[in-house]
């Protein structure tokens, strides 16, 4: 069995058709056909049904077994290049959520992480989805990313390193600054500030409106920490925050919720790659101290 003979296959499955798979890999029909024949030979099973022009394929019942598997050889081939690539490279790769990098700036502390590893950091921002991806696939040494929901993963070690409560956020001129706690219900003729769909707080607020059948009253969606402050403050308004700022004239209401939502503070590094368990711990140590005293 050869390697091309798997990339033909999945490229087969995917498009349906011997001349899309040779004109991708730029190849001759025959070529594709070939390889497909041949491994067909090796394992012994039809894997694909073809139309008298072998133009149009589909899968047989072994073809769709063995396409989860050959997906998943290829998938790793990638990993492990990808992890030979970055263990040339000394230099650390962080990924951070861009939206939590709106809370907590990593580019202030380089210098601080750079001593901690010893190396040059790279730094990238990118959106939750895709910072969890490039941590599994080898693309980054280590992540720090932010959910309302807790996870696990196979795939890289996981640390939760902290949990903050979702609260409500009111000017200190507002007429429940002075709340010690309030449901949701009570703001629902409010005008609401609210953070754009990169924001775990955009998924949190409308479970709220859902689970109450609120239908709010947006007066502005934001995408930074400064702009969310502004409109809460100028504006008299109200919206959710999680609780790991201290913020000058916003004051934070706990929600009164039987179960609380909650904000998971997650870090996570590459298995057996070059981030070993000390730096790991210094790492969330050093995070830990920085984003309490944001609260000071």
């Amino acid at each position: 069995m050869k390697l091309q003979q798997l990339k033909y296959f999945n490229e087969l499955c995917r498009l349906k058709s011997f001349s899309k798979v040779a004109s991708k890999f730029k190849v001759s029909q025959p070529t594709v056909s070939y390889a497909i024949k041949g491994l067909e030979d090796t394992l012994g099973v039809q894997l694909i049904v073809r139309d008298q022009s072998h133009s149009k394929i589909s899968l047989t019942k072994e073809g769709q077994i063995f396409r989860q598997f050959s997906q998943n050889a290829l998938q790793q081939l990638e990993m492990g290049k990808a992890a030979l690539k970055a263990s040339n490279n000394s230099r650390v790769k962080i990924g951070i959520t861009a939206a939590l990098s709106r809370f907590f700036d990593l580019t202030q502390h380089l210098s601080s992480l750079e001593q901690i590893f010893g190396t040059e950091i790279i730094l990238l921002e990118d959106g939750s989805k895709e910072i969890t991806k490039k941590i599994a696939s080898n693309q980054l040494d280590i992540a720090l990313f932010g959910t309302c929901k807790e996870v696990t993963s196979s795939q890289h070690d996981l640390k939760k390193i902290a949990t903050f409560p979702f609260k409500l956020a009111v000017s200190k001129s507002h007429p429940l600054a002075k709340a010690s706690h309030v449901h949701i219900s009570q703001v629902e003729q409010e005008e609401f500030i609210l953070f754009n769909e990169h924001f775990v707080h955009n998924e949190v607020f409308w479970r709220f409106m859902n689970t109450y059948g609120i239908v709010p009253n947006i007066l502005a969606e934001v995408s930074d920490i400064h702009g969310f402050e502004n409109f809460i403050k100028q504006k008299n308004t109200v919206g959710l925050l999680v609780d790991f700022l201290k913020l000058n004239g916003i004051q934070l209401i706990e929600l009164d919720e039987t179960e609380p939502v909650q904000f998971y503070l997650y870090l996570a590094k590459q298995k057996g790659g070059k981030i070993t368990d000390k730096k790991f711990k210094q790492i969330e140590t050093y995070i830990l101290e920085q984003i309490q005293s944001l609260k000071k």
